[in-house]
């Protein structure tokens, strides 16, 4: 019974140390994180993604991308996060180069924005 404990307990922080998440800084000096941009591999090939859900107020925006499926294929995900005020030679480009389920794209009024896949 013990040792059905302790594999168990091993399974689980092998699942856990496999997670994978990247996520974009939530700020550039003094310029918040502002909007992130989804892509199908290099930005370069312009294929940004557009979001699976997307729901916005004056007050919060909330957009979400699957892109599990795109691993499949031999492609990988990469993450344009923009700052406040700042132009798009300041972005930081983020390689998603392990697979990840989905990509998060949250801003509330009053909280960090934030950008996460996982």
């Amino acid at each position: 019974m013990l040792q059905k404990s302790i594999l168990g307990a091993l399974l689980v922080l092998a699942a856990t140390a496999d997670a994978q998440e990247f996520k974009c800084p939530s700020s550039q000096g003094k310029n918040a994180l502002f909007t992130v941009v989804v892509y199908d591999g290099p930005p370069a090939e312009k294929a940004d993604l557009v979001p699976d859900v997307s729901r916005g107020k004056a007050s919060y925006t909330f957009a979400s991308w699957d892109v599990g499926y795109l691993y499949g294929m031999g492609h990988s995900v990469y993450l344009v996060c923009k700052f406040a005020g700042l132009g798009d030679a300041q972005a930081v480009t983020i390689k998603v180069d392990k697979k990840v389920q989905q990509c998060v794209f949250r801003a509330d009024k009053g909280v960090p924005a934030e950008a996460i896949c996982k």
